[in-house]
């Protein structure tokens, strides 16, 4: 192969990444955060949002917890929407996380840990007005936090650690 014909072959990018998209869903702020983010991956070429796993898109049996909260309760419900979300973080390349420090979400906290864990690198999106600390653990067991104006043009292939300069407890 010419040596021109291989470096073109080196310099091209690789595809948008598939990612595990966390979120907390239970107030209106925290909505207002998924929809701004959903909307902002959707238009990241980094990411494809149609191969990721995003929780809210594979509820159990199609039974949206948003219309019928009283599934939250039935444990063949828990079980499996457990198990879908792990099969999920294992399937992706890397989280993203739509957190807000002031409305701490024990799930997404879990499920930064799992992908953490698995090897996988997390990037953890935060308001723009975010002033609030972030618990040491999160601060500093993400490879990246980004404000939630980054989230459209972050590049996520390549995701290059970083440390938090804001407040954390």
């Amino acid at each position: 192969m010419a040596t021109k014909e291989w470096r073109r072959i080196m310099t091209v990018e690789p595809g948008p990444v598939k990612a595990y998209i966390a979120c907390s869903w239970f107030t209106p702020e925290q909505r207002e955060q998924l929809d701004a983010g959903l909307k902002a991956i959707e238009t990241n070429p980094t990411v494809s949002r149609e191969f990721s796993h995003f929780p809210l898109d594979h509820q159990y049996k199609g039974m949206d917890v948003n219309e019928h909260p009283e599934l939250v309760h039935d444990v063949e419900w828990q079980n499996r929407t457990y198990v879908s979300d792990i099969e999920g973080m294992m399937g992706a390349d890397l989280g993203i996380m739509l957190y807000n420090p002031a409305q701490i979400d024990d799930g997404v906290a879990y499920e930064m840990g799992y992908l953490r864990a698995s090897g996988k690198q997390t990037v953890l999106v935060i308001p723009d007005d975010s002033d609030e600390p972030i618990n040491l653990m999160i601060a500093v067991g993400v490879s990246r936090i980004i404000r939630m104006s980054e989230l459209s043009t972050f590049d996520f292939r390549h995701v290059i650690s970083g440390t938090y300069q804001g407040g954390v407890y």
